[in-house]
């Protein structure tokens, strides 16, 4: 683990060195771009007024293919890759319900620091979480050779950013010594938006009989009680032309009315209910070897440290 530690700090300084290099040789060797060109060309930089990095609040691969100029053929073609990921994602998470709300609350509430620890179990039964190599192969597959580039190149540049934010943010909480696993944290944030992601599914499918589920799903009547008092109360706001993404804020509004522990227990039940059932996935261990004297090792290729793949 110290061997690890020790690559995930060298990369994170190795490419704020090179985005730093990059910067002052387009600075001082480049013609200058201009606004309209910065402007055109695809990216999911964005950031608040006091310079920090708004993270983005869909999972990785959708944000960046939004930001895309798309075909309708690809849009088509990207369709049925969306729609088997998001059925596996939902079957494997129907195995480890324990920590889904959690893990999609601290995503609602943009705590970054809390996800490393939530996801633990989740990738035992969804690896997918954590290697994204085969979606992002089917998603390749759907695009033209020039817009698979820019996707790949648009996701590199986020991440970057992202461990620059990680080190900005460990440098403010004086956590220095925590740059690493802040920077692994970003990566593994990308994971915890495909939790929230399917959290939200499930919920927005259970919506329109959540009320008459809530008796047999396990909770409390205490809960039962604040839940559906919620649940009419956000009804009556949402009115008979809601959208899906409205529902499924609704769900994620009613759900926290309730403690953890009765979270966890109607979670499950929902999982049961709504998610395919689809046998449990085995988590493939890909340890890293003790390095040699004076050498440094590779982290495994299924752990995004920095950047996506």
């Amino acid at each position: 683990m110290k061997s690890m530690s020790v690559v995930v700090i060298g990369s994170v300084c190795m490419i704020l060195s090179l985005s730093a290099g990059i910067a002052h040789a387009q600075g001082t060797a480049q013609p200058a771009v201009t606004q309209s060109a910065q402007a055109e060309r695809p990216t999911l930089i964005k950031r608040d007024a006091a310079g920090n990095l708004v993270r983005v609040d869909q999972p990785l691969e959708r944000a960046t293919l939004a930001a895309l100029k798309l075909s309708d053929d690809e849009k088509a073609k990207l369709e049925p890759v969306f729609a088997e990921h998001e059925r596996l994602v939902d079957g494997a998470l129907r195995h480890a319900t324990a920590n889904i709300s959690r893990v999609a609350r601290v995503m609602e509430e943009n705590n970054n620091a809390e996800v490393q620890g939530k996801l633990n179990e989740l990738d035992n039964s969804a690896p997918m979480l954590r290697n994204r190599g085969a979606l992002r192969a089917a998603i390749a597959n759907a695009l033209t050779t020039e817009n698979n580039a820019m996707f790949s190149g648009v996701m590199r540049e986020y991440m970057q950013a992202a461990a620059q934010q990680a080190q900005r943010e460990a440098q403010q909480q004086n956590r220095k010594g925590q740059l690493g696993l802040m920077a692994v944290a970003e990566a593994r944030r990308v994971a915890a938006m495909d939790v929230r992601a399917s959290f939200r599914r499930i919920g927005l499918a259970a919506w329109p009989q959540l009320k008459e589920i809530l008796p047999a799903s396990g909770i409390n009547s205490t809960s039962a009680a604040a839940m559906r008092a919620k649940i009419d109360e956000l009804s009556a706001s949402l009115g008979a032309d809601a959208s899906s993404e409205g529902k499924a804020d609704a769900f994620m509004t009613a759900i926290n009315v309730i403690s953890d522990d009765q979270q966890r227990v109607l979670t499950d039940a929902l999982y049961k209910r709504f998610a395919p059932d689809i046998p449990p996935m085995k988590k493939v261990e890909q340890p890293v070897p003790e390095a040699a004297p004076g050498t440094t090792t590779t982290p495994p290729a299924n752990e995004p440290v920095l950047q996506p793949r």
